[in-house]
């Protein structure tokens, strides 16, 4: 595909133009040439890509024109960022430094010029030859929607019994379809491509369709057009045994009239509609006014789509219910598999295949079209392990060119296309990790801004290059092409994949658009223009006597790497000239050699989990570098050449002094200041204990665009320093303060009007009273309170938080007794009390805490009352009891509301300081007689160490699910690790 490669430089020689760079006269009007010759070229690149990913060996030239077409890209993209780096005359330079710079550069000012004129020669070629090849400009049709209804032709015909696991489906679909509200309605099923949405909804059309005055099927695709109104009043008359003249079409032939034709017809009728195959948000724009909303007339308009944002669109106009359809759990999906691979052998499947079924059956991860194409393909080979194996081993590369196979890639392919070109290349990033790797949203983000994929001309108002690349991956989510893997206690995402048969899509993309390649110890080498590496699973030797060019590499993300040499080490830091990312983390680096600020056109450094201590002067070099990740590193301070980083918008640099002692949080001393890091959005954690932690804070007030602070170190008399810095970040999001070992008070009563979205609060000192400003906090969700040692308890002032979900107390302060009252933290998920040396008793009224998800309770060893007030957390889902009284635990097996659906486990897998403290009754479970509570299951885990000459008691199957952790002395440290959070 060359529109990736092509649309990515314009946006790139657009930015360029408008940037401060200084470019030479001559240099700039060969750039402003080439930019020309692509944009005239854009127009026919859908075109040319539709028709290079078929299979028609007709389509040979093209493939070649749009190879061709890439190639040319590159190289300009090459040029000009040689340029930047290498020839470019700085603007601060003097007028006779100027002079003996072009005079020593014009050898290779001459040949890049030389370059650029070649390949502008030879777009403007390719150009000329587009009409020989047939290509069209801003061509609607690509492959995938030539291909549609051939696709779309199989599931209007399969018969109930290959509908397997689908039943709740039917049944709420059906539901909505016939007993909900006597009026216009609209019922979306939304999922990822091969889910079966049309499958499920012909078949409830069939059914139902005789129960409606009219109804129509109209297959929508990628563009819905005028023409569907007619096809939709055509297949309306069709169906109630009219006949739809041709010559209507003239009279009728406008939208409005269109439009009121179609509602005439409709008008006092009851109807079922369906739009199968959705894809634009206009959709609904062209049907709403012609599809009428009679009152106390049941009338169904169904869509299905892939993106959820559509169905969304019509709530502006009417009722809509969504249903997202999930993939097929595991037995389902393997009776469907079996159902398909087996369906003409009586015999079954042989036992010696279960194990490679299951294989099969994972890979798919529940997709039922997937499930059936790789069914369909082993249903034509012999049923032995051998021929199987052979199978599953070649699936990727047989991913395209197998006939059976074929289908479910067009499925991918079909959502691909319809991707905007900044969107494709997003999602073509995840072939950089490996299958099933699940990557923070945060880290996503940072690569895909250093990269340059988002397009600052589409931003909204104020919004930064981050905000617009996270409206990217929910699009991705959206569109159901991205997979959410784990998220906040918010709901917001924190980590993603993608499925493991569109990672197979997108890393063949990947080789076939040089986008990235994955290096390993089957292939450590590359093809030369391949932009991006990902190293995966390699040892020292695969690199010795490797002498490939890094030289075009823009990025380098490593996924797994024994073991280096300090040579190996040099030559690839030396390699990457035009180096864009770097992602080293858990790289065997134990240091980062000075060649590292030849990487000048560098923008993202990640060495988190490597074993570097130091950090070389010549980082201040690197003065694109917009992200540095230092976390959980043995950096312990900075040189002063990190102030030079004058581009630098995410710097994070801290790590725990051991992992038995997480709470423990170290941060990173500055030997400079930081004040020209101006850009700043995350700064974490800065070690302000130092001879110029004051200058250091100072120098914060300037940073306005902060959006996450964490400072450790934090003496009394500094408190004011850390207000006046924290009332000049309007955009803070995330506040981090701990304070420094003995420094008395943490002193931050000085702040009157904090920042309105300050989200997460994380204090960890002593407090002489809750600060006033902190029940203020409309939008807060997390807070955790450390070390505070209150005199008071500060519940009645915190309870009127509106948006908390999360709250973490940890020897906060030195009350006997804590009580939660009726109404207090309505929306309150997480509760955590830890460290509460003088607490008797815990009292929790019935109606406090009502969505109360997790509670910890962990190291009180005064208390004796409070097991019983665990009855009135309805919600309750998980209790962890860490380093309790055992009488306190004993009291809890005999209150605590639960049903169980699963034999208690007992496990041994955590080494115990105390073997004595874990009294609790093995039995306990049995001899609760308090009322069951649905939705819970106990789960003991580890809880005490039954003789081996026991089997385990298997309790009775009932509903629900409530996990009680029983954990013990070093279990603890996991929890308390929330402290350094």
């Amino acid at each position: 595909m060359a529109s990736v490669a092509v649309d990515s430089l314009i946006m790139k020689l657009a930015r360029l133009l408008n940037e401060e760079v200084t470019l030479l006269r001559d240099v700039r009007t060969k750039v402003e040439g080439v930019r020309d010759e692509l944009c005239l070229i854009q127009a026919y690149l859908k075109d040319a890509d539709a028709k290079a990913d078929t299979a028609d060996t007709s389509s040979h030239a093209v493939k070649v024109w749009v190879n061709q077409l890439r190639r040319a890209s590159f190289r300009i993209e090459d040029a000009v960022d040689f340029y930047i780096i290498k020839l470019a005359p700085h603007p601060s330079q003097s007028m006779l430094s100027k002079f003996v710079f072009m005079i020593t550069t014009v050898v290779p000012r001459h040949r890049m010029a030389s370059e650029i004129e070649n390949v502008t020669a030879s777009i403007r070629k390719l150009y000329e030859d587009k009409q020989a090849l047939g290509l069209s400009p801003s061509s609607e049709q690509n492959v995938a929607e030539r291909t549609c209804y051939d696709l779309r032709m199989g599931a209007h015909f399969i018969r109930d019994d290959e509908l397997v696991g689908v039943d709740y489906a039917k049944k709420l679909l059906t539901e909505w379809l016939i007993h909900r509200e006597a009026r216009r309605t609209i019922i979306s099923v939304v999922g990822e491509g091969g889910l079966g949405k049309t499958a499920i909804v012909r078949n409830l059309y069939n059914k139902h369709k005789e129960d409606f005055d009219c109804y129509a099927w109209i297959t929508v695709s990628h563009s819905f057009k005028e023409e569907h109104l007619l096809t939709t009043i055509q297949t309306l008359y069709e169906n109630d045994g009219k006949k739809y003249l041709v010559e209507n079409r003239e009279k009728e032939g406008d939208k409005c009239n269109l439009t009121q034709k179609l509602r005439d017809y409709l008008q006092g009728k009851s109807y079922m509609i369906v739009f199968d195959d959705v894809w634009e948000i206009n959709f609904w724009e062209c049907m709403e006014y012609a599809l009428p909303d009679d009152t106390n007339i049941r009338s169904r308009i169904i869509i299905t789509t892939r993106d959820r944002g559509i169905a969304e669109f019509c709530r502006r106009s009417a009722p809509v219910h969504i249903h997202e359809l999930k993939p097929l759990p595991a037995d389902d999906a393997l009776k469907l598999f079996l159902l398909k691979t087996f369906q003409f052998d009586h015999h079954g499947c042989p036992e010696d295949l279960n194990e490679l079924s299951q294989r099969f059956v994972k890979r798919c991860e529940g997709v039922p079209l997937a499930i059936v194409v790789i069914s369909g393909l082993l249903s034509t080979k012999k049923k032995t392990i051998s021929e199987w194996q052979k199978v599953y081993d070649s699936l990727r590369s047989k991913f395209f060119s197998d006939p059976h196979l074929r289908s479910f890639y067009l499925v991918l392919l079909e959502s691909y296309h319809d991707l905007p070109y900044h969107l494709r290349l997003c999602l073509l990033y995840f072939g950089l990790f490996p299958q099933d790797y699940s990557i923070k949203c945060s880290t996503l983000i940072q690569l895909w801004v250093a990269e340059g994929f988002v397009n600052e001309n589409e931003m909204f108002g104020a919004q930064t290059l981050e905000e617009a690349a996270e409206d990217y991956l929910a699009e991705l989510i959206r569109r159901s092409l991205v997979k959410v893997s784990n998220v906040f206690v918010n709901g917001k995402v924190k980590s993603c994949r993608v499925h493991d048969l569109m990672h197979d899509f997108i890393v063949r993309k990947c080789e076939e658009l040089n986008f990235c390649q994955v290096v390993s110890k089957q292939q450590f080498g590359f093809h030369e223009w391949t932009r991006r590496i990902s190293i995966q699973n390699i040892d020292k030797s695969a690199f010795i006597g490797n002498d490939q060019s890094f030289v075009r590499v823009r990025s380098c993300i490593s996924c797994g790497i024994e073991e280096l040499s300090e040579s190996v080490v040099k030559s690839l830091f030396s390699g990457f000239i035009l180096l864009v990312t770097l992602g080293l983390e858990d790289f065997p680096l134990d240091h980062l050699p000075e060649v590292v600020g030849n990487l000048l056109n560098l923008k993202y450094l990640s060495l988190r989990k490597t074993k570097i201590k130091t950090i070389p002067k010549s980082i201040g070099k690197l003065q694109k570098l917009q992200t540095l990740n230092l976390r959980d590193t043995q950096v312990r301070e900075l040189p002063m050449e990190i102030n030079k980083l004058v581009k630098l918008r995410h710097f994070l640099s801290y790590s725990f002094a051991s992992k038995e002692h997480r709470q423990h949080l170290l941060g990173v001393r500055l030997n400079g200041g930081i004040g020209g890091l101006t850009d700043l959005q995350s700064l974490a954690m800065v070690d302000t204990s130092t001879a110029n932690g004051d200058d250091i804070i100072q120098e914060m007030e300037n940073m306005i665009n902060m959006k996450k602070l964490g400072i450790v170190g934090i003496s009394e008399v500094n408190g004011n320093g850390v207000c006046n810095a924290i009332k000049n970040m309007p955009n803070l999001c995330s506040l981090s303060i701990k304070a420094a070992k003995n420094c008395g008070f943490l002193a931050l009563q000085a702040l009157v009007d904090p920042p309105a979205n300050l989200q997460r609060l994380y204090l960890n000192g002593t407090l002489q009273r809750l600060p006033e400003w902190i029940p203020k906090l409309k939008h807060l969700i997390k807070l955790s309170l450390i070390g505070s040692r209150l005199a008071q308890d500060p519940l009645p002032k915190l309870e009127g938080l509106p948006e908390l979900l999360e709250l973490h107390l940890d020897h906060y302060c030195w009350n006997s007794k804590v009580h939660f009252k009726c109404g207090w933290f309505e929306k309150l998920k997480e509760l955590t009390l830890q460290r509460m040396n003088t607490l008797r008793t815990l009292k929790i009224d019935k109606g406090a805490l009502p969505k109360l998800e997790v509670l910890r309770l962990g190291s009180c060893p005064q208390i004796i009352e409070g097991a019983d007030a665990i009855q009135n957390l309805e919600a309750l889902k998980n209790l962890y009891l860490i380093d309790m009284p055992i009488q306190f635990k004993d009291d809890i097996a005999l209150n605590i509301p639960y049903n169980i659906d699963m034999p208690i486990q007992y496990s041994n897998d955590i080494a115990l300081n105390n073997p004595k403290d874990i009294d609790m009754p093995r039995q306990f479970a049995n001899d609760i007689s308090t009322p069951l509570k649905e939705n819970t299951t106990l789960d003991i885990s580890p809880p005490l160490l039954p003789p081996p000459q026991l089997t385990p008691p298997r309790l009775p199957p009932r509903r629900g699910q409530l996990k009680v952790k029983v954990l013990q002395d070093l279990a603890s440290a996991a929890i308390r690790s929330l402290s350094a959070a």
